[in-house]
C-alpha cells in the first residue's frame, strides 16, 4: 500500500467561494513521489482534524494566505488583509496531532510559517515593511517553475542532504517570513538578506520551505527529493 499523504482544503473566498481548492502542483508532486493523497476538508470545528489523524502516515502543509496575527500575539499590519482562521485552526491542530503521534510533516511556503507559530516561533507579517528585504521575495506568477534568487544551505542539514551541496536557485511568492526558528528547529537555508528560507526539526521529522517545490521539480529534478523524503519517511515510519 502507498503511504497515504493528507493535505487540507480551504474555501477559495475570494477566487472560489463555496468551492474548496487545492493547488494541483500539490497533488501531482504528492503522486510522483509515490503518495497517496488524501485531501482534508477544512470546515469550522478544529476538533475534526483528530478523526483524519489515525487515516494518514505523513502531513503536508501547502502554501496560501496570510496566517491570523492573533495566533502570534500580533495585530495585523495594513499589508495584511486576507487570512483564514479556520484554516489555520484547522493545519495547526493536524499539525499538533501529528508531531504527538510522530507522523512526518513538510511545510511549504505559508506551511513553513504555520508551523513555526505552532511550535513556539515567531512572524515577520511583511518583510518589505520590517526587514527592508534586499531581494525579490515576489515573484510573478507566470514564471512559477524558473528560480530567481539564491539560497545557501546549511552545512550537514537535512536540507543540504535532500538537494545537494550545488547553488541552490529558489522561486519565490511570499511577503511574510519566519522570525526566527522555533524552539527545537534550526535555520537550514537562508536568502542573501537574511529571511529564513528553510527550517528542521529532525528528530521530530518535521521541516519546511518557504519557496514552492512543487512548481520547480519537474523542471528542477532535485526538489523531487524534498516530497520522496516525506513519503520515504512516512513508509519507515509505519512499519
Amino acid at each position: 500500500m502507498k503511504p497515504v499523504i493528507g493535505l487540507c482544503f480551504a474555501e477559495a473566498l475570494i477566487a472560489a467561494p463555496g468551492k474548496l481548492c487545492v493547488n494541483m502542483s500539490y497533488i501531482r508532486a504528492l503522486v510522483d513521489a509515490g503518495a497517496t493523497p488524501l485531501p482534508i476538508p477544512v470546515t469550522d470545528d478544529p476538533a475534526r482534524a483528530a478523526e483524519y489523524i489515525d487515516l494518514i502516515d505523513g502531513l503536508l502543509i501547502p502554501g496560501g494566505q496570510d496566517m491570523v496575527p492573533a495566533f502570534y500575539g500580533e495585530d495585523p499590519l495594513p499589508q495584511v488583509t486576507y487570512m483564514l482562521e479556520a484554516q489555520d485552526l484547522m493545519e495547526m491542530e493536524l499539525l499538533r496531532l501529528a508531531e504527538k503521534k510522530g507522523i512526518p510533516v513538510f511545510g511549504i511556503c505559508r506551511g513553513m510559517q504555520l508551523m513555526n507559530v505552532t511550535f513556539g516561533g515567531g512572524m515577520i507579517q511583511d518583510i518589505y515593511a520590517q526587514k527592508k528585504a534586499t531581494i525579490g521575495h515576489k515573484q510573478d506568477s507566470a514564471i512559477r517553475s524558473q528560480a530567481t534568487h539564491a539560497a545557501t544551505l546549511k552545512e550537514g542539514s537535512l536540507m543540504e542532504q535532500l538537494l545537494g551541496k550545488e547553488p541552490l536557485g529558489v522561486n519565490s511568492y511570499h511577503h511574510q517570513a519566519v522570525n526566527g526558528v522555533a524552539p527545537g528547529f534550526v535555520a537550514s537555508a537562508v536568502a542573501a538578506d537574511g529571511i529564513i528560507e528553510a527550517m528542521e526539526n529532525r528528530e521530530k521529522n518535521l521541516y519546511a520551505v518557504q519557496w514552492h517545490p512543487e512548481e520547480m521539480y519537474i523542471r528542477y529534478p532535485r526538489f523531487a527529493n524534498l516530497f520522496r523524503y516525506l513519503v520515504e519517511t512516512a513508509v519507515a515510519l509505519k512499519k
